[in-house]
């Protein structure tokens, strides 16, 4: 077995130590929890892409302070709806719809003066900030109005501020930014020393989900990946994750070579990408060298025979349409500088047998 601990796989899994987000840990806590626990309201709109840490720091947060109430906007038409819910949740079912704001506030005055301060935090927020302006005056001006001391989180993945409005009152912006391709492999480094069986995850496996989640600076991917390669390597009853684990991971998140991809290849281009994965069932990268060799191999197999600038060529349009990547290798001049080839989207020992059966009928 190689997972033995699932739980810090799951990308809902909050962890006891935050990488990299002790800033915006430290941001949170004295822009909105320290004033609010002295009756100071103010409200902060947390922006950033996906995977980058948004609603786990928040949920970090949440662990030491009672007074935080979480919601997820997705589940509401508008504010309204959802601060009804609060209520609820609260203890005082809402025996309708279609309370005034006036009402709302009045019962949160209420729950507020008997439980102590209250923060709400709304998660996928891009909805209810684009389209619903009422809603929003109403939330972002509740202590000015209603004289209600609400604290506000809102997360969303873009930055709300191009659209919102001034008479909102004054609200203050936290970007979250992607992750590194290095912090990244902190992370899941992290999760593995406490979800997988120890020498069933090499160094290198780690390196190379980072790398590919790096592209997108999104932990949630890479989680997702060592998840999911973890369980594939498990199905086939292997001790540890290889490379095409990963490789087929990805093809289940995102996938992306099709047969239709393939279709739009000639012969001669299929060549060099079986080629190319023939090389990579045992390596993470190749270089344009030893694809020319394997190429005169498997061209002899099929009756095809290609000259180096071909080659090149071939290697360019596999590129221009995403079915390989590429990068530089350096050993410090200029001199030395080849370029590397390699297949992150498919495992390559199923790419290499739909090249084999596609050939024959060319």
């Amino acid at each position: 077995m190689i997972v033995v601990n699932p739980a810090p796989l799951d990308t809902s899994y909050v962890p006891e130590k935050l990488f990299f987000r002790d800033d915006k840990i430290a941001t949170i806590q004295s822009t909105v929890i320290d004033p609010s626990a002295s009756g100071i309201t103010n409200n902060i709109i947390i922006h950033g892409d996906s995977g980058t840490g948004k609603t786990s720091t928040v949920k970090f947060l949440m662990r030491d302070n009672k007074s935080i109430i979480y919601e997820n906007a997705l589940s509401f038409r508008n504010v309204k709806n959802l601060l009804e819910h609060v209520i609820s949740r609260l203890g005082r079912p809402v025996s309708y719809r279609g309370l005034s704001y006036s009402d709302i506030f009045s019962t949160l005055n209420s729950l507020i003066s008997f439980r102590g301060n209250i923060i709400l935090v709304i998660d996928e927020a891009t909805g209810i900030l684009k389209g619903d302006s009422t809603g929003l005056y109403n939330l972002f001006r509740a202590s000015e109005i209603y004289g209600t001391e609400l604290s506000t989180i809102l997360i969303s993945m873009e930055s709300p501020f191009m659209y919102m409005e001034r008479k909102y009152g004054t609200i203050v912006e936290l970007k979250f930014n992607k992750y590194s391709s290095d912090e990244i492999n902190r992370i899941i480094t992290d999760r593995a020393s406490m979800a997988l069986d120890p020498g069933t995850c090499p160094d290198s496996i780690l390196q190379y989900i980072s790398e590919i989640s790096g592209q997108f600076g999104s932990a949630r991917f890479a989680i997702e990946l060592l998840q999911k390669a973890a369980y594939m390597a498990e199905y086939r009853l292997s001790k540890t994750i290889e490379n095409d684990d990963v490789r087929s991971a990805v093809s289940l998140i995102n996938p992306y070579i099709t047969e239709s991809k393939l279709s739009l290849l000639d012969k001669s281009e299929l060549v060099v990408l079986l080629a190319i994965c023939s090389l990579l069932s045992d390596s993470l990268s190749v270089d344009v060298h030893s694809i020319e060799k394997e190429v005169e191999l498997e061209g002899e197999e099929y009756g095809v025979e290609l000259k180096r600038t071909e080659i090149y060529k071939i290697i360019r349009k596999l590129e221009g349409m995403d079915i390989i990547s590429s990068s530089l290798r350096s050993s410090g001049n200029r001199s030395s500088v080849s370029k590397l080839i390699s297949i992150n989207d498919v495992p390559v020992s199923i790419l290499s047998i739909k090249i084999r059966d596609l050939i024959p009928r060319l």
